[in-house]
Formats: structure tokens, sequence, C-alpha cells
């Protein structure tokens, strides 16, 4: 979910206020940066203000193998799973433009800062079901 358009500035300013109530580091240079969280010591969170509105909250699970079988299977493997997933959790699993990489990620309106913290605490209780099911494929 990469954007180059700028973040919505009022959406900026509730992501700040939420980066500030959890006592995180605000880039002050930019007030639309996104805000990087660590949750529970092992749980590495980037939250972006969107263009048009809401958040995005992102985690990088794993990295994918080279070419071959063994990355048609874990591909498989975790494209079932998350199938399985859609409909109890608002987070879903992508592979990133470069192929690359296994990331999961969520959409939130974000119109407190409750919605997000909220959001930010399913996003983490999926993140650890995926962090321990992807290891194991």
């Amino acid at each position: 979910m990469r954007t180059y358009a700028p973040a919505d500035p009022a959406t900026s300013r509730l992501l700040n206020s939420y980066a500030a109530l959890q006592g995180l580091e605000i880039d002050s240079a930019s007030a639309l940066a996104p805000v990087d969280m660590l949750v529970d010591g092992k749980y590495r969170l980037r939250l972006r203000a969107l263009p048009q509105g809401g958040v995005s909250i992102v985690s990088r699970l794993r990295s994918l193998p080279d070419a071959g079988g063994q990355r048609d299977e874990l591909i498989l493997r975790v494209s079932q799973m998350a199938l399985g997933m859609m409909k109890e959790h608002a987070s879903t699993c992508v592979i990133d433009e470069s192929e690359r990489a296994i990331w999961l990620q969520q959409t939130v309106s974000g119109n407190s800062t409750q919605d997000i913290d909220e959001a930010v605490g399913s996003f983490v209780n999926a993140l650890a079901f995926w962090s321990k099911a992807i290891t194991s494929t």
C-alpha cells in the first residue's frame, strides 16, 4: 500500500496525536511523516496517514525465497490462509511491488485516536497469528 501522494493534513495531525499518546517520538521536521511503533518488543508497525484520509498500518512478515517451487508453495499456503482470515480480520497479507517480501496491512478510517488504537490492537493480534503461521510454512 505505497502511495506517493501527500498525506491528508488532518489525518496526519490525528496520527501524531495518537503517537504522542503512546509516548512515541514524532518526526518534528515533517508532520506528514509515518509513525513507527514497536509493540510488545517484537512487532514492528508503520502507521501512515493516507491522502484521502484514514491510516494505513503495515508490518513486514518475511522475505520471499528466490523464484522457484519453494517460493510458489509458500505463496500458495499464505494465500490460502489469507483467504480464511478475511472473514475475521480487517488486515490482509500482500506481496510488495518488488515481489521480495510478504507484508500484513490494514486501512483504518481514523476518525479518532481511539479508532486508531483499536485498529492497532486488532492488527497486532492478527500479526501475532501471522508471525507464527508464516514461520511454520
